[in-house]
């Protein structure tokens, strides 16, 4: 082989590849316009939210408010009526129910007698007391020895009553029992009614009798209708026997029988003679205290009822120097225990068959 063979060729060169252009990134800068376009549109809803506030702004503040409500619901009430110019006093009760003719009072005993107490007994007992006090009190500045009968419950007993002891003046239950216009007429709180037992009968009368201290005794407010049972009447008398208190029967009906019903128990008795009142004229009530005067002379004693009214208060006052130069006014007692003197004193002359003077 030849020298020239036995060298290589020299070899060509391979030129580089060069590399492919790089793609350039974006830099992050938009182009102005579209930037430009958008915030136009934020600019105009912006724009348009606030023209529609100050729209609805504008409606809220021109409509009316609406009522304000509360969280509970409100609670239907009465209409509350003006206030009275003044304090008004309780309402009185109806203080009797008397019939067209009040039934009169037995004519005199015609039994022997003790001899007549000269000048004769008067006891006047003011009844339906404790509603109306500044009345009350008028009847205590006329100074004579009257007896009042309190109804239970009433509203200024707890005023009268000391008032009353302080002026030496005695002190009844007026005790409320049903009458015949019953339940059209009622007789008030505390009443005893002919529907109830024994037992609720006399429990209703002791629960009157403990409201007061220091009675003396007792007498019946209405009570036209119980006052003809006696068998309620034995159960009221029972319970007055223990107290050691008189029964007075106001006489509200002619049919009564609390006297024999009293007299079967022993127990301290005597009977209205007069209605002062039952008839509210100055003329009538005064025609009444001359009966009144008239009755004591001729039987030695006698008892009238009358009412806290006005009028009777007026005429009452103008007869009081009458009273005290024709009779001798006392309290209830004295006119009970006087006629049981009678009584004892005649059953005494009928058993040894002798009359005593009259």
């Amino acid at each position: 082989m030849s020298k020239s063979s036995g060298k290589s060729a020299p070899r060509k060169k391979r030129s580089a590849a060069k590399p492919a252009p790089r793609k350039k990134r974006p830099t992050g800068k938009a182009s102005p316009a579209p930037q430009l376009y958008k915030a136009a549109v934020v600019v105009l809803v912006l724009l348009a939210l606030v023209i529609a506030a100050g729209v609805l702004s504008r409606q809220l503040l021109h409509r009316p408010a609406p009522p304000a409500r509360s969280a509970v619901a409100p609670v239907q009430r009465m209409p509350v009526p003006p206030p009275p110019p003044s304090v008004q006093p309780p309402e009185k009760p109806v203080y009797e129910v008397f019939p067209k003719t009040p039934p009169p009072a037995e004519p005199p005993p015609v039994t022997p007698r003790v001899p007549r107490v000269s000048p004769p007994l008067v006891a006047i007992i003011v009844d339906d007391i404790g509603y109306d006090r500044p009345m009350a009190r008028r009847f205590l500045d006329l100074n004579i020895p009257l007896t009042f009968s309190v109804l239970p419950y009433a509203p200024f007993n707890r005023t009268i009553l000391p008032a009353a002891r302080d002026k030496g003046i005695e002190i009844m239950l007026h005790l409320p029992m049903e009458p015949d216009e019953y339940p059209a007429v009622q007789p008030g709180p505390g009443a005893l009614l002919g529907s109830m037992t024994p037992d609720q009968l006399i429990a209703q009368l002791e629960t009157n009798l403990d409201q007061f201290h220091h009675l003396a005794g007792v007498n019946n407010h209405m009570g036209s209708k119980l006052s003809t049972s006696p068998e309620h009447l034995r159960q009221i008398f029972s319970i007055l026997k223990k107290r050691d208190l008189f029964y007075i029967d106001s006489r509200t009906t002619a049919k009564t029988v609390a006297k024999p019903s009293a007299r079967l128990l022993q127990l301290p008795f005597a009977e209205r003679d007069i209605f002062i009142d039952h008839l509210d004229d100055p003329g009538f009530i005064q025609a009444q205290m001359e009966r009144l005067i008239q009755r004591a002379e001729k039987q030695g004693h006698a008892i009238g009822i009358a009412h806290p009214h006005e009028n009777t208060y007026q005429v009452l006052k103008s007869f009081v120097p009458q009273l005290r130069e024709q009779v001798t006014l006392v309290s209830a007692s004295t006119v009970v225990n006087h006629i049981m003197a009678i009584e004892a004193a005649a059953e005494a002359a009928q058993a040894h068959g002798a009359a005593l003077p009259r």
